[in-house]
């Protein structure tokens, strides 16, 4: 997209101002999110401004003119008030005049802007409408998330921060306020959610990251919950919570502490290490009164006690919390010194967190005083002995600040949660993350998690543990259903900063780089510049340019950092290298849906001898590196190395020598495979994912590249095509031309002598480069074209182009464009010695050559002939128009030993063929001899490479290849779908009901061997029975007694084409009561989804209930069905219950555990209830039907996308899959089988169908099981 400036006639008037590819780095694609910037207002910079180009108005909020201390700043009055587009009138307060600066020195423009100052709540700071961009000339890009405006020093730009954006967006949408909540205490939390300057300390270690409401568990005790899930889930949490209150500590309470039998803490010091005493420190009043304060309450608490003679002895330390409270922690140094280390491992925080993204519901726990709820052993008490103004006391439970403490907490979590961790939570040391995928899962998870509490004495946290979120903070990570993403303060931080003065700011500042580096592609590439400097630090310091550069690189890097995915347990990951003189990077990325995903960036720079490693060592040096730092991905993972380097004969054999050997050794444990660059993808997706300018990954087309060049003079005029294959391979072709063109007829030349030589290759998707400026825009619309011989060539030029798929033109310098220059002059330059160059000639004009002429001849002739007699007799059609074309067509052909050869650009002379000989070579090429049944594409090519051809040879071949038997028998099965999807939809409940068998089993009492399922399209209800036999007269009964007697006539039952359901019985009982029976094509069960969705959920339900002998699983159907009934759907969001009677079953937790509607419970009160449930029972069905339509919708549009239309007619020839038709297939024998003629449809994608001898087929057989045939 480009922009011209108009405007006045300035020096900035004319700036031209473009929007291109480039300018997507750094966003995450697709999105829809504002332009929200930070600029700086009256000297101090401001985030959450909201580029609005709607809007009429410049607004600046109040809350923000106070966080500027303008409050009391005089305002203009405005008498008009502001309207909105939904007609609301807003009145502001008054206008106020600010200098804003855009953009940053140089390229910025300071601009005096009138806010409009209103009153009103709001998560952005300000809002800057069309006034104020129309001011400085300003283009908004939404796609790109940019603003770009002109300066005196070039454009200048403001960059969107798409994290603050969906942000703020979050905010702004209402949230639903609990009712135990009160009106005074709600806040609007967008209002503290980020500081007018940005800067926010690191908070806990877990924690939300979107908006949540306080819940009261009663005895001051107070936790919060999430607002973003469902409401009902979010009340199926709160009654859990308020279940197990218990579990949650009061402040100042004793707690009971974990049972010594869990866990106990010893203190061990080495042998021969003395006691240490240490002096009794001065402390200022103040710290005095807080000391004595916390001990007091340790006192009541029963956490420590007196001691009177210890032999350790230690001094307490304040710090500041971050509300400014004092925190009292023990100075136990000396101690710790006498301490081995404990060799229990704290857990892997990357494998933890991997564990944890991808899940939809999260509940964050934090231990109440963690430490201090594991009881210290009575022998070892006084050794944690301090002391203070009121006297000497020691813990008699575990306190902070002890060598080994994290690891005890984290050895007795690993104990009392070993069947939970790594299923359905995790925990590192006291911060705990329950996990799950639906929110009925997360409440059990939650109760399971709360019953081993109870059982060992641990207590929560209320004020510190979050419930039901969807997001949230985690061990200085942000996790999501989308994945992991940084953390925003860590980011704010490093962005924040202020170019280093010091050797010491710049250590730090690696620092919170070194912590980051997880997300940032090339970290060490980046970082180069202030290692350097480190390493100068006895030069004195010096913050030159290039490290102003990288800091300002990693900055805009870290403002939309990539979203890092899990990696799915057994799957395979890619391996991406990127290396130079100084650092290696790689990207481990994982393939999801086409798309491939980061998981980890790994950099590292290489020191002394290693900078002078061989490119190929430097690659296997980095894969060495990332697997020491990624060992659990590359133990759990196939790894797939992309390279163009031979590293699978470097590391794949052991007869290399030296560091490849020994490397090669250290890798042969792992999975790892090399994958050679057959495509653009490979290398493209490397260089994007090193570079680190965007943190979603695209699928990246096979793209080759073309440079073309002409040069005309008095001496003669050459062409220079340089192509380039996505592996990297260049082939280069000098071209001499036999006319005299002009210099711009030249580079047209060379431009459609570039397009026919790379459409030789195959390519779908080519870039192709020239120096001509003027060709390069006639063929992009930009100039228009006069010249009558210039625009012949343009309709060439766009003739060519048609044949691709996608084709990028591109103007570039005559610097970059010096191999096709040098090969257009044909004299000496820096050209690849490696691979020769071909020399061709180009005889006539390109406009005059005929891609393919096709003659009306007689039967005799052969399409050569006019040819042929021209060239040996002189005689030309009488028709002018032929004649003429005949003549120059007449120029690529000769006569060689009396046979007509055609001239090749490839290729020597190619033999012209009639139609009989060209049949023949076609056959005995395809399935001869030496023939193996290739592609069309093969099979031309082929037959070029042997020297022949005639006009129509690749459509020839093409139709061979369709109609041949053998391919169209063995052809390669497709598994994309033939037709969009068709959702079965019910109009109301009972009205149509899909059935089938589930079976057999191991057999029972009362030899039931089988389970009859029916199951109700709009309710989603199941009925179920266990059968011995499945008999047509069974299923009969089975549909009279419990479908038709309960529940009433349906319109229609959906089954398969079992013996039980075609057999006479059961067609005769429901053509009697009008009921239709659809029968779902043959191998096709997608056709009746509904009821093997039921049937799997059953099954499942069934392994996980029975728990001894295997016959007795009729025990368990009954409550398998009744939990299922009972439980909300995904489509309806309802349970079938529900739906069915207007309220939700009363289930047996209620009557262990009491609920408000079991305690409260009153015949008259029930009554009217019910009355008023079934008063409202329509509704509820309506708000189901339209979820199930939206579901259904979605569920449409994403497997729409897979469908590769196949269309069949009556009368098609079509073969069908063997397989389906249950024929066993071994490895020689064909997967389809045939031919068969359609006679019918049923449906739109169901046809009956009828063989060779004209017998219909009994059943339809669905458009996914046929393929076409071509006699």
């Amino acid at each position: 997209m480009e922009v011209f400036q108009i405007g006045e006639s300035n020096s900035v008037a004319n700036t031209r101002i473009t929007f291109g590819p480039e300018d997507y780095a750094g966003i995450h694609l697709p999105h829809d999110d504002a332009i929200v910037v930070m600029l700086r207002v009256n000297g101090t910079r401001v985030g959450r401004i909201l580029i609005d180009t709607g809007s009429s108005a410049d607004i600046i909020y109040y809350k923000t003119l106070k966080k500027l201390h303008l409050q009391d700043h005089p305002l203009k009055p405005m008498a008009t008030p502001l309207t909105g587009f939904t007609g609301d009138q807003l009145m502001p307060l008054g206008v106020i005049d600010l200098p804003v600066v855009f953009g940053e020195s140089p390229r910025d423009v300071v601009s005096r802007v009138s806010f409009v100052v209103v009153n009103t709540p709001s998560p952005y700071n300000i809002i800057l409408g069309r006034k104020a961009l129309n001011d400085i000339g300003a283009i908004a890009s939404t796609p790109h998330l940019k603003v770009k405006f002109p300066t005196r020093s070039g454009v200048g730009t403001l960059r969107g921060e798409q994290q603050v954006a969906r942000t703020c967006y979050q905010a702004s949408i209402p949230k639903h306020v609990a009712q135990i909540e009160h009106a005074s205490e709600r806040t609007e939390s967008y209002d503290s959610a980020e500081n007018i300057l940005l800067h926010n300390p690191a908070g806990p270690t877990g924690g939300p990251m979107e908006d949540t409401e306080e819940f009261d568990l009663g005895d001051g005790k107070i936790t919060k919950i999430g607002t973003v899930l469902p409401g009902e889930d979010r009340e199926l949490v709160k009654a859990c919570l308020l279940r197990n209150r218990d579990i949650f500590a009061c402040e100042g309470e004793a707690m009971p502490g974990i049972d010594r039998e869990i866990a106990e803490h010893q203190i061990v010091t080495k042998s021969g290490m003395r006691p240490i005493t240490q002096k009794k420190r001065k402390q200022s009043r103040e710290k005095r009164r807080a000391i004595k304060a916390e001990v007091e309450k340790l006192l009541k608490t029963g956490a420590i006690r007196e001691v009177k003679y210890p032999q350790w002895l230690a001094n307490p330390v304040l710090v500041t919390k971050s509300n400014g409270q004092w925190r009292m922690c023990i100075d136990y140094t000396d101690l710790n010194k006498a301490c081995p280390k404990t060799p229990f491992p704290l857990p892997s925080i990357d494998a933890m967190i991997d564990s944890t993204a991808g899940f939809k519901y999260l509940s964050f726990m934090d231990a109440y005083s963690g430490y201090n709820q594991i009881r210290m052993s009575q022998a070892d008490e006084e050794k944690t002995s301090f002391v203070t103004e009121e006297g000497l006391y020691c813990y008699k439970v575990m306190p902070f600040g002890l060598k080994n403490a994290g690891a005890e907490y984290q050895k007795m979590v690993s104990k009392v949660f070993k069947e939970e961790l790594g299923e359905i939570m995790e925990a590192y040391i006291d911060d705990m993350v329950v996990k799950s995928g639906t929110g009925s899962d997360h409440v059990a998870h939650l109760e399971r998690v709360f019953a081993k509490m109870r059982q060992v004495g641990m207590r929560l946290n209320p004020k510190k543990s979050f419930f039901c979120l969807s997001s949230g903070k985690f061990l200085g990570f942000i996790i999501s259903e989308r994945g992991i993403e940084a953390h925003p303060d860590k980011c704010q931080a490093v962005i924040n900063l202020k170019s280093p003065s010091s050797i010491k700011e710049v250590q730090g500042l690696t620092g919170r780089i070194a912590a980051l580096s997880r997300f940032i592609s090339q970290s060490a590439m980046l970082c180069k510049p202030f290692f350097d400097l480190i390493k100068k630090k006895t030069q004195g310091f010096e913050w030159g340019p290039e490290c102003q550069e990288a800091f300002g690189k990693i900055k805009e890097y870290l403002s939309t950092p990539p979203i890092i995915s899990r990696p799915i347990n057994g799957e395979p990951l890619y391996l991406y290298i990127a290396t130079n003189e100084e650092a290696i990077s790689t990207a481990l990325v994982r393939e999801e849906g086409g798309v491939q995903k980061p998981v980890y960036f790994v950099s590292r720079v290489l020191r002394d001898a290693e900078t002078r490693y061989p490119t190929i060592e430097k690659n296997a040096f980095a894969i060495v590196v990332t697997a020491r730092k990624l060992r659990p991905y590359f133990q759990a993972h196939p790894i797939r190395v992309v390279t163009t380097m031979p590293l699978r004969k470097a590391l794949g054999q052991f007869n290399v020598a030296g560091r490849l050997l020994k490397w090669a050794i250290e890798l042969s444990e792992f999975d790892i495979t090399y994958l050679s660059r057959t495509a653009y993808k490979s290398q493209a997706l490397a260089d994007f994912i090193v570079q680190g300018t965007s943190g979603d990954f695209i699928p990246v087309e096979s793209v080759w590249e073309v440079y073309v060049d002409g040069a005309s003079s008095d001496k003669g005029t050459g062409l220079g095509v340089e192509i380039i294959s996505p592996d990297g391979d260049r082939f280069k072709y000098a071209l001499r031309v036999n006319f005299n063109p002009s210099h711009n007829v030249a580079e047209y030349e060379a431009f459609i002598a570039g397009l026919q030589l790379v459409a030789a290759t195959g390519a779908k998707s080519i870039k192709i480069r020239s120096d001509s400026q003027l060709v390069v825009n006639q063929v992009l619309k930009e100039y228009k074209t006069q010249d009558e011989t210039l625009i012949k060539y343009l309709r060439k030029v766009e003739q060519l182009i048609g044949d691709f798929d996608k084709v990028l033109v591109e103007h570039i310098p005559r610097g970059e464009n010096e191999t096709a220059d040098a090969l257009s002059k044909l004299a000496k330059s820096e050209l690849d010695k490696e691979r020769p160059i071909i020399v061709l000639e180009i005889p006539s004009p390109s406009i005059q050559l005929l891609e393919m002429v096709v003659f009306q001849t007689r039967h005799e002739e052969e399409w050569y002939s006019p040819i042929w007699m021209y060239l040996t007799k002189g005689i030309l059609p009488r028709d002018r128009n032929l004649a003429r074309k005949i003549k120059r067509w007449s120029l690529e052909f000769t006569i060689v030993e009396e046979e007509l050869c055609k001239k090749g650009y490839h290729h020597p002379w190619l033999i012209c063929v009639g139609r009989a000989k060209a049949d023949e070579l076609l056959k005995e090429t395809h399935q001869g001899i030496c023939g193996s049944h290739q592609g069309p594409r093969t099979l031309g090519k082929r037959i070029m490479r042997q020297g022949y051809y005639w006009p129509s040879l690749r459509r020839d071949a093409e139709d061979l290849v369709r109609r041949c038997a053998q391919c169209q028998f063995h052809a390669r099965i497709s598994h994309m779908p033939p037709n969009n999807l068709k959702p079965i939809t019910s109009p109301w409940p009972f009205d149509i009901w899909g059935m089938d068998i589930l079976g057999p089993f191991p057999q029972a009492r009362g030899n039931l061997k089988f389970i009859v399922v029916a199951v109700e399209y709009f309710t989603k209800w199941i009925e179920a029975k266990a059968l011995s036999l499945i008999t047509s007269q069974k299923i009969t009964d089975f549909l009279e007694h419990q479908i038709v007697y309960r529940y009433g006539i349906p319109n229609a039952i959906i089954t398969d084409n079992g013996r039980q359901f075609t057999g006479a019985p059961f067609k005769n009982y429901c053509r009697g009561l009008g009921i239709d029976i659809n029968f779902a094509s043959v191998c096709h069960p997608q056709s009746n989804g509904l009821a093997e969705v039921s049937n799997r959920t059953i099954l499942e339900g069934l392994k996980k209930k029975i728990e001894g002998t295997k016959n007795t699983w009729p025990e368990y159907l009954s409550e398998v069905v009744w939990a299922y009934n009972t439980t909300p759907r995904s489509a309806t969001e309802r349970s079938p219950y529900a739906l069915v009677y207007g309220m939700e079953a009363v289930i047996p937790m209620e009557i262990v555990h009491p609920t408000l509607r079991t305690i409260n419970y009153s015949t008259q009160r029930n009554a009217e209830r019910r009355m008023e449930e079934l008063e409202v029972i329509h509704e509820l069905r309506e708000e189901a039907s339209a979820r199930q339509a939206e579901y259904q919708r979605k569920m449409r549009r994403a497997f729409d996308k897979k469908v590769a239309p196949r269309h069949f007619q009556p009368g098609d020839l079509v073969l069908r899959k063997a397989a389906a038709a249950g024929k066993h297939i071994g490895k020689m024998d064909p997967v389809w089988d045939g031919p068969f003629e359609i006679v019918k449809s049923a449906g739109e994608r169901a046809f009956y169908l009828k063989d060779a001898q004209s017998k219909v087929l009994a059943n339809s057989w669905n458009a996914s099981d046929l393929r076409k045939f071509y006699p």
